[in-house]
């Protein structure tokens, strides 16, 4: 658990529904304040990285306003379908990026170009899908604000979206190995 408010360190309200410009912003404004080797500036840099993950400021969030939760859970529910799915994804990514290491001539690489194609194509659907399924989660931060969402949901939210954030920069990864 952190022992300080993001928010307010940030000098940002403590509101669920921040825009990353503005969490942007308020990070520049706050680090003028700071030099970087001071302690401030890493408390700084740890509430910027909370803010700006959905997840992490929604624990954080919650745990500010006193409801406890458990922070680790089980991939369940509608996620579930979604993490057989990621999973095959990353693992078709990953044999076909060890056959693009195997190449050694121009030629081979040239063959293996549309294979290459529709595997960038597969991560790219991917991402945009877990970004819609994403955005269904955001758009549970007001509800969770207003207390419309109990506590318990709205950690099961927070762990919803800890997953996509990870298998979103796992999918970022492999899709910027196709250009190394």
């Amino acid at each position: 658990m952190m022992a300080m408010d993001a928010f307010e360190c940030l000098g940002l309200p403590r509101s669920l529904n921040l825009a990353e410009e503005t969490v942007r912003e308020a990070y520049r404004l706050a680090s003028k304040n700071h030099q970087a080797d001071e302690p401030g500036f890493s408390r700084l840099n740890e509430a910027y990285r909370v803010i700006m993950s959905p997840a992490a400021r929604l624990m954080h969030w919650l745990e500010l306003a006193g409801l406890s939760g458990d922070r680790r859970g089980v991939v369940a529910g509608e996620l579930l379908d979604w993490f057989g799915e990621v999973g095959t994804v990353i693992q078709e990514t990953d044999q076909l990026l060890r056959k693009k290491e195997q190449c050694q001539s121009q030629l081979a690489r040239a063959l293996m170009e549309s294979s290459l194609q529709r595997g960038r194509e597969k991560i790219e659907q991917c991402q945009e899908d877990l970004r819609i399924v994403e955005v269904s989660k955001l758009s549970a931060f007001a509800a969770i604000e207003s207390g419309v969402i109990n506590a318990e949901n709205a950690w099961i939210c927070a762990r919803d979206l800890s997953f996509l954030e990870k298998w979103q920069q796992q999918l970022r990864e492999r899709y910027g190995k196709f250009f190394s």
